[in-house]
Order: structure tokens, then C-alpha cells, then sequence
């Protein structure tokens, strides 16, 4: 009914809206019913109209038109629409808004002009659609009413569930309080369970520190030292601290009676370890004891008595420990001191005083000293057997080699062989000995005496001052009138070196730093030894009696083959020990040996001109002098460094050999003066002829005189024509006869007659003297010896070998 009001009312005039409301709903309005494109349907629309005849295709039709859609007739949009139209009549609406563009469109159509029979048909659809939704609605009342009924019991059974969940949440409101009250009982009982338990061990602990056993006791007081016997101690131990430590206990009425007992107990038990302690350090001053296996076997298990006294009884680990550092003290001296005695037997003496580089070669030798020279007295000249290792290094090296795995010299073995040691060796193998010592009882020392490392320094402090006495004594034996002490010997001094130096990785890889302060202080008593040795050959040399060193003979002088010995042996040993990563350290000295060695290789090479310029010839002090520095490049062109390492494709350390590189520059000058010389003498007068015609030919400025003459180099010609052959093999023999190393001679020969070719065709080439002379002096070229045939020649006396 109010549909059909609302539609009545909306052809009523005389209402308004306003303008924007209005509007609004006039173009939803239009909107619905779109502008009428096809005039078909708008001419069958007005048929319709006017026939006045309502039929279903009819409302297909306007449904069609209008575009209606499913509608809901409580649906706030055609409120709305309804409403609008309730306010203004259509027609004063149509020519209110006669410009809109929606107006003007539709009625500019000329089949829309009847604007009120199309709103008739709109409102008679609405009212179809109206009674058919009332219908459906009054068919489907019976479904409505069941579903109603249904909607009810629905909402009976909700509110029992609603009942039944609100008992559920008062329930568990009551068991979540009785829990609470369960977990605050719960908390209070541990509490109270972990408050006995320790109430429990606490009386549990003083009961069982406060009592004694009379198995501890019997142990205690009867029983002999064992392992039996350290349980016991251990447990006694255990209850003494906790009496001690808890003052309560002390106090108590229990305590009174028990304590001391404890304190008796604790005498006897002190009392006891002191004599086992001390019985067991008396006996290691047994004669051919072996003091380790027993210190291992017989002592180290007994380490807790020292535990035991420190924490009980500290005087009498005092009289222990002094009784064991006066024991072991003793002992170790002797040993390492009847071990140096025994050495003595097999020392092999090498120089003497009087073995240096610069002596003369009869010069009369004196005593001989050495590291271990205190223990025998010095040794004869007379005893001196083995001089080939004064200057010579040899097979020496080897007692470098597997230091820390070779073990020391047993000496009555080597005695039955007849052998005899030089002094490094004794002097590694009684190092050797003292780092094994020292290495086994510092260790010793740290796990007994609870990790204290000052009774190490106590118990080796002798056996470090007699080596360094011995040490200092070998090295100055001969008082002060000796200039250079007891041991001349340089190559087993730097040996010496090398060994402490390597002696000192060893004990560094053992991770056992006792014997750093010795071995520091051997090596600062070694150096300068060796500096002064050192030093007593290069002055030997600088002061060298040339006139007494002096012999008419062009061969190696002495003073020559001992320093190439001598320089080979300090490079080989310049290299420095090898470091605890294993690599080189490199030259030991930080540079002093290289700076020493090149101080020592400039002396010689002037003592060796000197001797040179008293030869009556200058030729025989060029081959001399070739001679000596042939022979030290000889020897020191493969010196190495014997700790340099190097791979298989020659890479590695690089060494750079400056002794040989001096000499074989001097070798080389001297040479070329040979070849001079030598061409001098047998064709002086044709080699000044080319040279003094070459410089006038040049017109060398400031150059004056006679120009060549070719009867001059006519003469010259005939007589090289004449005597060359048998120059040259003056030449070949003169070279056999002066040179001691056959192949230098033969190269030296070769160089010769190549640079007499030389001379030889500046005379008679294609550009040379003669034929700068004009046409005579090219027609002498003619009659000159072929090169062929000096090729010869030369190769000839090359390849020749002494008969």
C-alpha cells in the first residue's frame, strides 16, 4: 500500500525539492529509462499506450525498457527516487531543466515527446512488480513461520549451551585455585627439602672431618710410605683444611677432642714423609747410580708428600728441599765434570800459536791449547799429527749434522777404536750431555717441587759455573803472557758457534728456556775468542816479512793455498744456524763475519802484489800472481754456505760469493797482462809499429811523430814470416812450464795467440796498417800468413798435452 501511495503521490504537483535533489533524481530517473535510440520501440510503446490495454508482453516489454533488475521494494534507493519526485511535478521538472544535456537529448527524440504516457507505463510495471513480490512473499509464509520456529529452538538450545559453559568457567576457576595453592605448597616443600640436604651435608661434612677412622689412623701411624699410605695422607689432608676452614667446627664441643688427635696425627704423618724423603735423595749420592730412572721411578710417584708438606708443615719442605739441592747439586757437578775429565783422552789438537795465515812456512810450532787444556796441561808441537785441519774445513761440518738426535761421545768406545776427536766435538758432545741433563730435571723439578722452577736454578747453578770456568779456562790457557790464548783454531771456534747457536733452537723446539742464560753467555765468551783469532790472522798477514816469504818460483804461494782453504771454510760456515721454524737465520754475526772476511781478502791480495814486485821480471810476477789467484778461485768458486737451502729447480736462498768474484776479477786483469806481456816479448816490436801507426793514422790530437815506414813494415813482415811458428811454440812451452793448472794454461795459451791474430791482421787486413799505405804497402799484404793457417796453429797448440 505505501508503494502505491508513494507512486500516486508522485504525479501530485505543488511540491518541490531542492534544486540538487531534484536533479539527482531526475537523472537516475532518465538514467533508467536511456534515450530512445530505436524509434520502433518508441512508436510500439506509444501503441501500446494508447490502446490502453495492459498485457504480460507488455510488462516484458517496459521490464526490458527500463532495465529494472531484480528489485527490492524496501530497498533505500527507490525511497530515495520516490521521494524526490513526491516534491515537484514532472512537467515544471522538464522545463526547469529543459538545457541539461540528458533532457535536451531525449527531447530532441522526436518519439519521446509523450514524457507522461511512458511514466504511466513505468508506474503500472512498478505495481506488476509490487503484487508479484507480495504474492511470493504470502506463498513462501509458511517456510517463514517454520523457519521461525526453527530460529527459536535454535536459540532454546544456545542458552542451555550458554548455562552449561558458564558451569564449566566456574569450575575451572575453582581448580585453577586449588593449583595455585598446590605450587606455593609445592615451592615451600623444595625449599624446605633443599634447606635439610644441605643441612644434611653440612653436618654429614663436619661429622666426617671431625671423626677419625681407625683405618687412617692405623695407616697413619703404622704403616710404611705407599700408595696405601698417600690415600691416607690425601684423606687426612682433606679433614685438617676442613677444620681449618670452617670456625664453627673448631669451636665445637666435639672439635675439643679431636683436634688433637688431628694435630698428632699430622706430626706423625710430617715426620714420617721428612725421613722417606730424605732416605730416598740420600740415596742418589750412590756411586754408578743411575739418577734419573731412579728420580722417575722411585721419587716422582711420591709427589704429593711435597703437596702435603707445603700445605702443612713448610719448614720441613724447607729441610727437604735443601737436602735434595745439595744432593742433586753434587751429583750433577760430578757427573758433568768426570764426563769433561774423560774427554780430555780423546782431543785431537790442530793449531798452534804460531798457525796463522801470514806465519812462514818453517816457522817453529808452540803449544797447542784448547777448550779442555786445563784438564791435561797444553800439548807439544811435537804432538801436532793432524795440520791438514788448521786451515781446511774437510769433513769437520759434520759434527753439525743431527745435533739434537745424535747422542754424546761414549768414551771408552772411541778409546778402543784409537780415534782422536777435535775440540768441537768434545765440546758438543759435553753440551749435548748438559742439555739432556738440564732438559730432564727442570722437568723434573716443575712436576715435583709444584711447579717451581727456582730449585732447578739451585740444583744446576755448580754444574753451569764449572762448565763456564771450563769454558773460560780452555779458551785462555797459557796465562797472560799468551797473546792468544789456549785455542788458535778459528774454524773450531765458528764451529763451536754454530753448534751453541743450533744448541739454542733445540732447547727453544723443547719449550724448556733453563739453560737460555748459559748458552747466551757461552756464545758472548766465544765471539770475541773467535774475533781475536780472527783478527791474529789478518795481522799475521798485514805484518807478513815479504822478503822472508820471498822464493824465485811463480807457483802458489802458501800464504795463497791457505787462505783459499781458510775462505772456503768461513763461507761455508757464515751461514747461520737454522731458526725453530727451520729456516735460516743468516750470516751469523749480524754481518761481522762477511765485513771480517772482506778486510782478511783485501790484506792478502796486497801481501800477494808485494811478493810480485820482487820477481826480476814483470812477466814472472804476472804469472805468479795469476798463479795464487787461480788457485784461491779454484777453491772458493763452489764455497756454499752449508745451511743455505736450495730446491730442485736451483730456487731457495741466494748467496752471493764476494771472495771469488774479487779474485776472478783479478784473475782476468792478470791474464789480459800475460798476453801482453808474453806478445811483447816475442813480437814487441811489430805490435808497437801497428799501434803507434794506428794512432798516427787516426790523427789522435796532441799525438806527434815519425810516420810508418814501409821499409820498416817491410822488415817486419819478413821477420814474423820467418820465426812465427817457432814463437808460438816458445809461447806453448813457456805456458806448460809456468802454469800450474794445465786447463787455465791452455786458455791462457788460446787468449794469446787470439790476440796475436789480432795484432796480426790490424798489420796485414783489409783496413789494417799496410794497406792505409797506398799500393806498396797493400802489395805487401800479399806475402802475409793466411788465418787458416793461424787457426792452425793455434788450435794445434790448444789441444796439446804435456808428454
Amino acid at each position: 500500500e505505501g508503494l502505491r501511495r508513494r507512486a500516486r503521490d508522485s504525479a501530485v504537483p505543488g511540491f518541490r525539492m531542492a534544486d540538487k535533489d531534484h536533479e539527482a533524481a531526475l537523472a537516475e530517473l532518465l538514467g533508467e529509462v536511456g534515450p530512445l535510440d530505436d524509434k520502433k520501440a518508441g512508436g510500439d510503446a506509444g501503441n501500446r499506450s494508447s490502446n490502453g490495454v495492459h498485457t504480460a508482453e507488455d510488462d516484458v516489454s517496459v521490464e526490458r525498457e527500463l532495465n529494472l533488475g531484480p528489485l527490492d521494494i524496501t530497498s533505500e534507493r527507490d525511497n530515495d527516487v520516490f521521494a524526490a519526485l513526491e516534491e515537484g511535478g514532472l512537467d515544471l521538472d522538464l522545463v526547469k531543466y529543459a538545457d541539461h544535456d540528458v533532457v535536451r537529448s531525449v527531447m530532441e527524440n522526436s518519439d519521446a515527446t509523450d514524457l507522461k504516457r511512458r511514466a504511466k507505463a513505468v508506474e503500472d510495471k512498478l505495481q506488476s512488480v509490487e503484487m508479484e513480490s507480495i504474492k511470493d512473499y504470502v506463498a513462501e509464509s509458511d517456510n517463514l513461520l517454520e523457519l521461525h520456529a526453527q530460529i527459536q529452538s535454535c536459540d532454546g538450545i544456545l542458552g542451555d549451551m550458554e548455562s552449561l559453559l558458564s558451569g564449566f568457567k566456574t569450575e575451572l576457576g575453582k581448580i585453577s585455585t586449588e593449583i595455585r595453592s598446590l605450587q606455593d605448597q609445592s615451592q615451600s616443600m623444595g625449599i624446605k627439602l633443599r634447606n635439610r640436604k644441605a643441612a644434611e651435608r653440612g653436618l654429614s661434612e663436619f661429622v666426617n672431618s671431625i671423626t677419625l677412622p681407625p683405618d687412617l689412623v692405623r695407616t697413619i701411624a703404622e704403616e710404611d710410605v705407599s700408595e696405601r699410605y698417600l690415600s691416607a695422607l690425601a684423606d687426612l689432608d682433606r679433614r685438617l683444611k676442613s677444620v681449618e676452614a670452617n670456625p664453627s667446627a673448631s669451636a665445637s664441643k666435639s672439635a675439643e677432642d679431636v683436634v688433637p688427635e688431628l694435630e698428632r696425627l699430622k706430626a706423625t704423618a710430617c715426620a714420617k714423609s721428612r725421613e722417606f724423603m730424605m732416605a730416598r735423595f740420600y740415596s742418589l749420592r750412590k756411586p754408578k747410580t743411575n739418577v734419573q730412572i731412579l728420580q722417575q721411578n722411585s721419587i716422582m710417584p711420591y709427589k704429593y708428600l711435597v703437596t702435603f708438606l707445603a700445605n702443612h708443615a713448610p719448614a720441613i719442605l724447607t729441610e727437604v728441599r735443601a737436602c735434595y739441592v745439595d744432593t742433586m747439586s753434587k751429583v750433577l757437578r760430578q757427573a758433568i765434570h768426570g764426563y769433561v775429565s774423560s774427554l780430555r783422552s780423546l782431543q785431537q789438537d790442530i793449531a798452534s800459536r804460531t798457525d796463522l795465515l801470514g806465519a812462514e812456512e818453517n816457522a817453529a810450532s808452540g803449544g797447542a791449547g784448547s777448550f779442555f787444556a786445563q784438564f791435561g796441561g797444553a800439548k807439544s808441537a811435537a804432538a801436532l799429527k793432524n795440520r791438514s785441519s788448521v786451515f781446511s774445513l774437510g769433513s769437520r761440518a759434520a759434527v753439525l749434522g743431527n745435533l739434537e738426535t745424535t747422542p754424546p761421545l761414549i768414551v771408552h768406545q772411541v778409546q778402543s777404536q784409537g780415534l782422536k776427536v777435535p775440540h768441537e766435538a768434545l765440546f758438543r758432545s759435553s753440551h749435548k750431555l748438559v742439555m739432556d741433563t738440564a732438559t730432564f730435571e727442570y722437568l723434573f723439578c716443575v712436576e715435583f717441587w709444584q711447579q717451581d722452577r727456582t730449585i732447578f736454578n739451585d740444583v744446576f747453578a755448580p754444574t753451569i759455573a764449572t762448565m763456564e770456568e771450563n769454558l773460560q779456562l780452555g779458551l785462555a790457557h797459557g796465562g797472560a803472557s799468551n797473546v792468544f790464548g789456549g785455542n788458535f783454531d778459528a774454524i773450531g771456534l765458528l764451529l763451536m758457534i754454530l753448534i751453541n747457536r743450533e744448541h739454542r733452537v733445540v732447547m727453544s723446539r723443547r719449550k724448556v728456556p733453563c739453560l737460555d742464560h748459559y748458552l747466551d753467555g757461552v756464545n758472548m765468551t766465544l765471539w770475541p775468542k773467535f774475533k781475536e783469532v780472527f783478527d791474529a790472522h789478518l795481522q799475521s798477514v798485514l805484518a807478513a816479512n815479504v822478503n822472508a816469504m820471498f822464493k824465485d818460483d811463480v807457483r802458489a804461494h802458501y800464504v795463497a793455498r791457505r787462505y783459499a782453504a781458510f775462505a772456503a771454510s768461513m763461507i761455508a760456515l757464515s751461514g747461520g744456524g737454522s731458526m725453530a721454524n727451520g729456516e735460516s737465520d743468516g750470516f751469523i754475526g749480524d754481518g761481522q763475519l762477511e765485513s771480517n772476511l772482506e778486510r782478511l781478502r783485501f790484506a792478502v791480495h796486497a801481501l800477494l802484489l808485494k811478493v810480485a814486485k820482487m820477481f826480476p821480471g814483470k812477466k814472472r810476477g804476472t804469472v805468479f800472481l795469476f798463479n795464487n789467484f787461480d788457485t784461491i778461485c779454484a777453491v772458493v768458486r763452489e764455497a756454499r754456505p752449508i745451511f743455505l737451502k736450495y730446491d730442485e729447480n736451483g730456487g731457495g736462498q741466494t748467496f752471493s760469493n764476494e771472495t771469488f768474484k774479487f779474485f776472478d776479477e783479478q784473475l782476468a786483469a792478470q791474464s789480459d797482462a800475460f798476453v801482453e806481456e808474453e806478445l811483447a816479448d816475442h813480437f814487441g816490436p811489430l805490435i808497437e809499429f801497428v799501434k803507434s801507426a794506428e794512432t798516427l793514422q787516426k790523427g789522435a790530437e796532441g799525438e806527434e811523430g815519425q810516420a810508418p815506414s814501409l821499409q820498416q813494415a817491410t822488415q817486419l813482415m819478413r821477420d814474423f814470416a820467418d820465426r812465427w811458428k817457432g814463437a808460438i811454440e816458445r809461447i806453448h812451452a813457456e805456458v806448460i812450464k809456468n802454469f800450474g793448472n794445465l786447463q787455465r794454461g791452455m786458455d791462457v795459451l788460446q787468449r794469446t795467440l787470439s790476440q796475436l791474430l789480432v795484432y796480426y791482421t790490424r798489420f796485414t787486413g783489409p783496413d789494417g796498417v799496410l794497406a792505409q799505405m797506398g799500393p806498396d804497402g797493400a802489395a805487401l799484404c800479399k806475402d802475409a800468413v793466411t788465418n787458416p793457417a793461424f787457426m792452425y796453429e793455434i788450435k794445434r797448440h790448444s789441444q796439446s798435452r804435456i808428454n
